[in-house]
């Protein structure tokens, strides 16, 4: 045996002086009274005799047959001497007995050793249940919570069960059992759908305590229990089915459409201007607010801003020079009612230019035809005096990206804008020149290209804000209209077309803003992307499961509409909701077939221009609809061709600029998102990090 093994005592232990050593006591062990007889054995050895048993001192136990002498002195250790010190020898029942009454044997032992063929004493417990275990204090209630094989049955009973219609505000949250019990119930209530059936969804109620939410506005609100449902389920209600098929024939029959047209490109392109100047000449403004605008920008000594300043009205705005959020704006035109959408320029508030685009059905990119502003624009600032010095060129594709020109048009690409037109502005600073124009759509079309437009779907056109050239009417500037014959800025607008309305879905409406109505309650604004709204529609606020019901509306600047389409803007009072709930980002859908709030999702990107490849867990700003959110790139999944989309590579290092990978993206908050296979506007995402868009793409699974 080691000395690793042997060492149970230390050295202080079994060090002895020779005062303590008591030959005698090893005497009395052979006393027959004082202890066991021991008998010489056969072959010499010691065997020891079992003494009867004193009626005063219990019997300890013998030390196992055969057991070496360390193992015997240590199982029979002898009592201590009269002065209190520790011994060898003596009367080893006084000690044994001391020994035991503190620290009894265990069955096992006192029937002879454990048998591991047998059942252990905590196998007989265990399989004896809650009955057979004695019990110690305050008895335990039973547990609520359900085990795996119920939580099994529950999903299979709720999947199983029929739905009804809402009878009441939130009539698909209300759980008629325990909240406890709802709550285990949404868990375990995750719907997964066939590949290609357009529903193949995994999500999890439970993430971050959102499931708890929704049992206690379901129990609040009164109705049956929450379930993500594939969204070919749904069956639009008949009174409303009935309000839309009236007012589709109707809209046929004037052949007027709504349409979201945002205005973006670099800072100081012109683009408030332009517009500002554009709704004077059709009427949208009075020569009194005009006259105002002008009078203070002069004295403000920004007199060339007055026509801006009919857009940028807030006073940071018009101090700074730069729009800084999103200015709405309405106009008709001979085929459409539009509702414009002044996008800002500066890159510090490219958030709140996302913001505008996920609206936009069309887009107008304004470019500085002005020496060194298409240059600034397209390929960064460091890039104007270059361009300035060489003319109209000088600096070619290869020179390094880095003005808002770039960045607007791939975010404008990647939220489903496919229509644009190209307006280059600012050429009467080089005399109207139609080299310059050429020569800014050479170097602008390719790159065009390379995001996605189609050429058939861009149009170019000069315009000038302040002179008024070609908005309205034709130009009347001799150097222009030499060689300009070309539509208006108002015809090429009215040349876009409407995206179909997706009336046949669920109610889907992000919420862009809120704010107090006129007349009282809390208002919110934003472009439904599918379904159909009316006084006394139900709601359900996703994130936050409220419910809430529809007071009023107001549709492409019509006050008290009686009905709101997929496709239309329109400003919604809310009655029976906290004001608190509400924010942008979150989403307005059908109670029975509410959005899916994504803990996880899958994405399908295009890197852009990074500086540094894309690692796992990179940390990036998610922009998806009006939504904004922290969060980080938690897996590299994959890398696709970029022309079949087939997988390349499975789990890469880093991802490249130019690449196109499927990545995993964990937000820091839950976010209401839908696959772009279902919903397009609610599955397209943008990723930046750092003031730069680094990957725009699309959601193709949402999990847990």
């Amino acid at each position: 045996m080691s000395r690793k093994q042997t060492q149970l005592y230390g050295d202080d232990d079994l060090d002895y002086d020779e005062e303590d050593y008591d030959e005698d006591a090893y005497d009395d062990r052979d006393e027959p009274v004082a202890g066991p007889a021991v008998a010489k054995g056969s072959h010499g050895h010691k065997a020891h005799v079992k003494p009867k048993a004193s009626p005063h001192k219990p019997a300890a136990p013998a030390a196992a047959a055969g057991a070496s002498a360390l193992a015997q002195a240590l199982s029979d250790p002898p009592p201590l001497r009269p002065d209190g010190k520790p011994q060898r020898g003596g009367n080893k029942h006084v000690a044994s007995a001391h020994h035991h009454n503190s620290y009894p044997l265990s069955p096992g032992h006192q029937q002879g050793g454990f048998e591991f063929n047998t059942p252990s004493p905590d196998d007989r417990a265990k399989a004896a249940g809650p009955a057979g275990r004695p019990t110690v204090g305050i008895p335990l209630a039973p547990s609520k919570t359900p085990t795996v094989k119920q939580q099994q049955q529950q999903a299979a009973a709720a999947r199983k069960a029929p739905s009804t219609a809402a009878e009441g505000a939130g009539a698909a949250l209300h759980s008629q059992h325990s909240i406890d019990e709802a709550l285990h119930d949404l868990h375990d209530l995750n719907l997964a759908a066939q590949p290609g059936d357009g529903s193949s969804v995994s999500v999890s109620s439970s993430s971050n305590g959102l499931a708890a939410d929704a049992a206690r506005k379901g129990s609040r609100a009164g109705g049956g229990a929450v379930a993500w449902r594939p969204l070919e389920d749904y069956c639009m209600e008949a009174d409303l089915a009935r309000d839309v098929d009236a007012a589709l024939a109707g809209e046929a029959g004037v052949g007027r459409r709504g349409l979201h047209l945002v205005v973006m490109g670099h800072v100081d392109a012109g683009k408030s201007t332009l517009m500002g100047r554009l709704l004077s000449e059709l009427g949208q403004v009075s020569q009194k607010e005009v006259h105002k605008n002008q009078k203070e920008s002069a004295q403000a000594g920004k007199a060339s801003f007055s026509w801006a300043w009919v857009l940028d009205e807030r006073p940071e705005e018009r101090a700074r020079g730069v729009t800084v959020d999103v200015a709405v704006a309405r106009f008709n035109t001979p085929g459409h009612s539009i509702t414009l959408l002044d996008a800002p320029g500066h890159r510090d508030f490219v958030p709140n230019m996302i913001s505008g685009a996920g609206l936009a059905d069309a887009a107008l990119l304004l470019v500085d035809g002005s020496p060194g502003g298409f240059e600034a624009g397209f390929y960064g600032e460091g890039a104007a005096a270059g361009g300035a010095a060489a003319g109209f060129g000088g600096l070619g594709p290869d020179a390094p990206p880095g003005g808002q020109t770039q960045e607007h048009a791939q975010l404008a690409r990647s939220l489903g804008v496919e229509q644009l037109a190209v307006v280059i502005s600012k050429l009467d600073t080089c005399d109207y020149s139609q080299e310059r124009f050429e020569y800014i759509r050479s170097q602008l079309l390719p790159f065009l290209k390379t995001v996605g437009f189609r050429e058939s779907s861009v149009q170019w056109l000069p315009a000038v804000g302040p002179a008024g050239q070609n908005l309205v009417a034709a130009p009347s500037e001799p150097l222009l209209l030499r060689w300009w014959k070309g539509p208006t800025l108002v015809q090429a607008i009215d040349a876009f077309k409407p995206k179909p309305r997706n009336t046949g879905a669920p109610l889907r409406m992000p919420v862009h803003d809120v704010f107090k109505a006129r007349q009282g309650g809390v208002c919110v604004g934003g472009k439904l992307e599918g379904g159909a709204l009316k006084p006394g529609s139900k709601l359900l606020l996703v994130p936050g499961y409220e419910a809430a019901v529809v007071k009023s509306l107001e549709v492409n600047g019509q006050d008290h509409a009686p009905l709101a389409l997929a496709g239309d803007s329109a400003d919604v009072l809310l009655s029976g909701i906290d004001a608190s709930a509400l924010h942008a980002g979150a989403v307005l859908c059908h109670p029975e077939f509410p959005v899916h709030l994504a803990v996880k999702f899958t994405l399908q990107v295009l890197v852009l221009q990074v500086p540094l490849p894309i690692l796992k867990g990179h940390a990036v700003t998610i922009h998806a609809h009006t939504a904004r959110e922290a969060g980080v790139i938690s897996a590299l999944l994959g890398l696709c061709d970029s022309k079949t989309g087939q997988h390349r590579q499975h789990k890469p290092r880093c991802l490249l600029s130019g690449q196109t990978a499927l990545v995993e993206v964990t937000p820091v908050r839950p976010m209401p998102l839908e696959r772009f296979a279902d919903v397009k506007a609610l599955g397209r995402i943008a990723l930046r990090e750092g003031g730069r868009t680094v990957a725009v793409g699309v959601v193709t699974s949402i999990n847990e």
